[in-house]
């Protein structure tokens, strides 16, 4: 936690109520997202107890799966929902003309996007569709085969989730925490109730912290998933599970009004988080993820329309080393984003050292460079005085909210007694000697705040399949092609 976010977090516990820590929000909402609210049984990991879903607030459907026997059912009315919410969003095209590294192609105007409680329904979800995208096509029918389309669905959002700035799959705590500060701790924040309660306490509440009290009273207050409280585990799911043995049908309409009452209130706090958060100006960047996102899911649509296989249980050393760059690659760009957009991110920064605010004191509007063909190219450079701690190197790219297309060059750090002066050259979006772009100079004592510039992403190259040894994943040994020999996983 930042010295800034924890000033911010004793302030808002002073006041007793949660304060706004961003001016803009960072991912995209849809107008129509499927909420899902799922919980599990104790016992084995991955059976689901019940899951409320849909796409309006007044209308939550509910799945329930029964104490003992198959699921199977359950996970097929499951799937029939989830794949028409996908399917719906898989009508309309836009053409992409080519590019200097992309051929034309066509992409869905529009994705699917779910939104969860917190992190561990996400986690939960991915334990799910491991398990559903790997059930047998014993009988060929179309319910086996909708529930391992399922499975391989849930699997493509949640490997989306892990993405720093993606919005396929969006824990709606993690989303609040980024646009809000309470006067609880970070682990308190991952429960919808008393983070809500913090945010936009009920009516005839006194405060935030007197509301989020309230509503973490043991003898009302149901976690939202995807575990169920022991207390009510132990009085109320037990003693229904017993009599199941002995009148099934009863019971189950017990069960349907149990699970009904105790998921209703993080149903309704889901549309109010929503209702909140689309009330914050989207940034302009979370536009462009988006754009990603859609071209993501036209992808996968595509992969699977052809026949594709189940994602395997565990990527191998090569797959794993790319997401792993993928994920460190969207987590700079989203960070550096959310600086560029966001005054509370950069003031965030500046207290570690990430980020710099300070003073020109010089201007050389005349400083000429050559390049490695001796051609003259203007680089104007201009001198900062900060208090800010510094942790840049010479060679590091900032960038400027007020100039998002220039580039500013550490080129010296000396530090002082009082301060630390930095010599910045500019690099980018100032033009040329013959049509120079005087607006990317700031007069002398503007106060002027760097961030770190958004870096044009190249994915490294990794070895192929035959290239990597058999101890990663690669081919086995004395069989260099290997591919007779893989397993179908």
């Amino acid at each position: 936690m930042s010295l800034l976010a924890s000033l911010l977090r004793l302030r808002a516990d002073t006041a007793g109520n949660a304060i706004r820590a961003s001016q803009v929000r960072h991912l995209h909402l849809s107008d129509q997202p499927l909420m899902l609210l799922p919980l599990k049984r104790t016992g084995p990991a991955a059976r689901p107890l019940a899951v409320m879903l849909g796409t309006d607030p007044s209308r939550p459907r509910l799945l329930i799966a029964p104490p003992s026997g198959s699921t199977a059912a359950m996970h097929t009315a499951l799937a029939q929902i989830v794949t028409a919410h996908i399917d719906s969003h898989q009508r309309n095209k836009e053409h992409l003309p080519a590019t200097s590294t992309r051929p034309a192609r066509q992409r869905y105007t529009d994705a699917p996007q779910l939104l969860v409680p917190n992190p561990q329904t996400v986690a939960f979800l991915k334990k799910l569709g491991l398990n559903l995208r790997f059930r047998p096509l014993d009988d060929q029918t179309p319910a086996t085969r909708s529930v391992r389309r399922l499975g391989q669905w849930l699997t493509h959002f949640t490997d989306r989730a892990e993405i720093p700035g993606s919005a396929a799959l969006i824990p709606v705590t993690g989303l609040l925490a980024m646009h809000w500060i309470t006067g609880q701790s970070p682990q308190e924040d991952e429960d919808l109730a008393t983070l809500l309660a913090w945010i936009d306490p009920p009516p005839g509440s006194t405060d935030g912290r007197e509301a989020a009290r309230r509503a973490e009273d043991p003898g009302t207050h149901h976690p939202a998933g995807p575990a169920t409280d022991a207390a009510f585990d132990n009085e109320q799911l037990a003693p229904l599970f017993d009599a199941y043995a002995r009148t099934p049908g009863p019971v189950m309409e017990d069960l349907e009004q149990l699970l009904s009452a105790y998921l209703q209130p993080t149903w309704d706090r889901m549309w109010q988080a929503y209702t909140l958060l689309q009330a914050i100006p989207e940034a302009p960047s979370a536009g462009r993820r988006w754009a990603i996102e859609r071209s993501e899911f036209t992808d996968q649509s595509t992969y699977l329309e052809q026949g594709g296989r189940s994602q395997p249980a565990h990527d191998q050393a090569v797959a794993a080393a790319i997401g792993l760059e993928r994920r460190e690659a969207a987590a700079a760009a989203f960070n550096a984003d959310r600086a560029l957009e966001d005054p509370f991110v950069r003031a965030e920064l500046r207290t570690t050292g990430e980020a710099v605010g300070g003073t020109v004191t010089g201007v050389d509007a005349q400083h000429i460079t050559h390049g490695p063909t001796g051609r003259a190219q203007w680089r104007p450079r201009i001198t900062l005085s900060t208090e800010d701690p510094v942790h840049l190197e010479p060679g590091r790219l900032l960038a400027s909210h007020l100039h998002r297309s220039a580039r500013y060059q550490v080129r010296e750090v000396i530090p002082r007694n009082s301060d630390t002066l930095l010599t910045l050259e500019i690099t980018a979006g100032m033009g040329t000697i013959d049509r120079p772009n005087h607006t990317v100079l700031p007069d002398a004592d503007t106060f002027l705040v760097l961030t770190a510039a958004p870096e044009r992403y190249r994915m490294p190259a990794f070895p192929t399949r035959d290239q990597t040894p058999w101890t990663h994943g690669g081919p086995p040994p004395d069989h260099p092609a290997g591919d007779d020999n893989e397993e179908e996983q």
